[in-house]
C-alpha cells in the first residue's frame, strides 16, 4: 500500500465565561504542524474570541492506493 497525506482539520475547543463549550473548525493546516505550533494557535483563538482556550483536536486525512503488482 502506498501511503499519500490529503489534508488536516484542526478543531479548537474553547469555553465561555459561563462554561459553555465552543467548537472552532479551520482546515488548511500543515502536514507537519508541531504540538507547540497548535498550543500557541489556540492561544490565538483564545485571545480573538476572549474564551479559554480547552482542547485542539488534529485530524489529518490520507489515501491508501495499492502497489502495482510487481
Amino acid at each position: 500500500m502506498t501511503k499519500t497525506w490529503l489534508k488536516a482539520t484542526l478543531t479548537v475547543l474553547t469555553t465561555t465565561d459561563l462554561d459553555e463549550q465552543r467548537k472552532h473548525t479551520f482546515n488548511g493546516i500543515a502536514q507537519d504542524a508541531t504540538d507547540e505550533q497548535l498550543a500557541a494557535f489556540g492561544k490565538v483563538i483564545e485571545v480573538l474570541t476572549g474564551d479559554q482556550f480547552t482542547t485542539a483536536n488534529l485530524a489529518n486525512a490520507y489515501r491508501y492506493d495499492p502497489q502495482p503488482a510487481a
